[in-house]
């Protein structure tokens, strides 16, 4: 009986011991001098974005990987930083101003009261959010479509513009 008491007290002190000792999430990571990062972010070029709201061209990505901190040596499934290295340093601008710029060039749009905005097929709500790499590479269609598809004449569909951006071929 006193054996089976020290059994489980060693294995519950040893649970105990390691649930203490994972890594320190919020601890940082040191890329270099000039850039630390923290675990689950992403840096393009050494810059923090938030990747859900980033649009880059998909063939100007020369490198990605993954830094891990200390708590890596210790603990092998610690989270690192993503770093993304581009080919070319495009600057970056908000989808807002981006579209607004189109619109300026296109008087169809620059007509229209809504205008719906698509990237890599998905619907933008609030473009204002999102930043988008300024590559020359990107793909940009203007569409008018109407609730029934797109729009091929008639007066039963009023046709509303779309703006399809692609940033990858």
């Amino acid at each position: 009986m006193k054996l089976i008491k020290l059994i489980i007290i060693f294995v519950f002190s040893n649970i105990a011991y390691g649930q203490n000792t994972l890594p320190d999430m919020d601890k940082n990571i040191i890329i270099n001098d000039s850039l630390i990062a923290k675990p689950n972010e992403f840096y393009i070029d050494g810059i923090k974005v938030d990747m859900e709201k980033t649009f880059i061209h998909a063939e100007n990505i020369k490198s990605i990987r993954k830094v891990k901190g200390e708590s890596s040596k210790i603990f092998s499934g610690a989270i690192g930083a993503t770093l993304l290295e581009r080919i070319t340093e495009y600057q970056f601008v908000t989808l807002n101003k981006f579209v607004a710029d189109i619109k300026k060039g296109n008087k169809k749009l620059q007509k229209a009261k809504i205008i719906e905005v698509v990237v890599n097929y998905v619907l933008i709500e609030n473009m204002s959010e999102y930043q988008i790499e300024l590559n020359p590479d990107i793909t940009i269609r203007i569409q008018d479509y109407s609730e029934d598809g797109v729009y091929h004449g008639g007066k039963m569909n009023k046709p509303k513009p779309r703006i399809l951006i692609e940033t990858r071929k």
